[in-house]
């Protein structure tokens, strides 16, 4: 049996109990990828109208075509996925729901960043497809609402009603993009826990074949033993991050501040050394220790972190500091990079908005600022662009001020 017809029996009896039917346009250049997902979108009982293998192609198609909902590759020749979301993303015309065999959090994070409505990992499953379209209409419709909103505020006049309305439409904003980095967590939660469960089911079979028949050397039994309870404690750790990704309630941690910017800092360490970036830091050991959530902060570090070693691909230095005085915390991270125009330097918070031409080495597209905002401003604190900060004459510093029990908020 080919993995078509395999492909066939596993959708057919979706198509017949759905009541809508939506028309997609596909951005894959793997053909048989492409394939694959037209022969699964027409047995859930969906039209592909058009295909492309370039984002420039993607981009005119769906101009063009006004299509229900896009299956985008992150990886594809002349502008890649990312780029082609950003540029979408801008004129809402449709969700997008990423298809891609990168699974890392960084990759998902930009995409989430770039406008993504859903994320699916290659290769791709039935049932994930069809609730993964089924959850991006869903947001979309929020995205289209929030779009309508914003556009009735500026004919609004300057009263109580339209702050009103500002406010609302602020915390839409934040929880779109948090619904975004959930779907992308959950996404690669799901992916990882299936195939690392594939990969154990076999370890551990045969681990116990091995025991049975090596009885008689009791040094190999007792290492193939120890396989098989390391084995399964990995099961059980990623039963307890599927339950997380689900957004399942959560306990406040303890946890060091400085601790969190040196292990996201580390997480750069290759690429700083590949480009000739110096890192420096000061930080405050006075910062007594934090209990609440810390991987918000962690995504707003990581957000500019990644704006810095985009300034500096040409070598530089990047300092990072913390200080601690009447209960709130303010970190300071300075490039000496070249800077921001100062016309740019009012909008460079706001979504979509990039100092960057689009390229296959450029992913951040304008809407890092904008998260790191988001959420710092959810945390009930504030976040402020310096550039050049005094007394250089070129480069960058984000300074953000933060109240110490800022990260008790679970739901950021």
């Amino acid at each position: 049996m080919n993995s078509f017809s395999h492909l066939d029996r596993l959708t057919g009896s979706r198509a017949a109990g759905r009541a809508q039917s939506w028309r997609v346009v596909i951005a894959e250049d793997e053909a048989l990828s492409a394939e694959l997902l037209k022969r699964m979108l027409a047995r859930l009982g969906h039209r592909v109208v058009a295909s492309a293998q370039t984002g420039t192609d993607a981009v005119q198609l769906v101009r063009t075509l006004r299509p229900d909902i896009v299956l985008m590759d992150l990886r594809m020749p002349g502008m890649d996925g990312w780029t082609a979301m950003s540029e979408l993303g801008r004129e809402v015309i449709a969700p997008i729901v990423v298809v891609s065999a990168l699974d890392d959090r960084e990759a998902l994070a930009q995409a989430a960043a770039a406008g993504a409505s859903g994320f699916l990992t290659k290769p791709v499953r039935a049932d994930d497809l069809e609730r993964a379209l089924e959850l991006a209409v869903a947001r979309f419709a929020d995205v289209q609402e929030l779009s309508r909103r914003q556009t009735d505020a500026h004919a609004l006049a300057q009263t109580e009603a339209l702050q009103r309305a500002l406010e609302e439409l602020h915390a839409t904003q934040r929880q779109l993009v948090t619904a975004a980095r959930r779907a992308a967590m959950a996404s690669l939660a799901r992916s990882l826990t299936h195939e690392i469960n594939n990969a154990l089911t076999p370890i551990i079979g045969y681990a116990q074949i091995l025991e049975l028949t090596h009885q008689a050397e009791p040094e190999t039994v007792e290492r193939l033993r120890q396989i098989v309870t390391h084995a399964r404690q990995i099961a059980a750790w990623l039963a307890t991050l599927r339950q997380l990704a689900a957004n399942a309630p959560r306990e406040p941690i303890p946890f060091s501040l400085n601790g969190v910017i040196q292990e996201t800092l580390e997480l750069y360490a290759e690429r700083f050394a590949r480009l000739g970036i110096a890192v420096e830091t000061d930080l405050d050991p006075e910062i007594p220790p934090l209990e609440g959530f810390p991987d918000p902060l962690q995504e707003v570090l990581i957000h500019l972190i990644q704006n810095a070693v985009e300034a500096l691909r040409g070598g530089g230095r990047l300092h990072a500091q913390s200080r601690y005085a009447a209960e709130k915390i303010e970190l300071r991270f300075t490039d000496s990079g070249p800077g921001i125009a100062a016309a740019d330097l009012p909008h460079v918070t706001a979504p979509g908005f990039s100092t960057k031409q689009s390229s296959s080495h450029d992913n951040s597209l304008g809407w890092g600022l904008f998260a790191a905002r988001q959420i710092i401003e959810a945390l009930h604190g504030t976040l402020e662009i310096v550039s050049p900060p005094a007394p250089e004459s070129s480069g960058t510093r984000v300074e953000i001020r933060l109240p110490v029990n800022a990260m008790t908020a679970p739901n950021v």
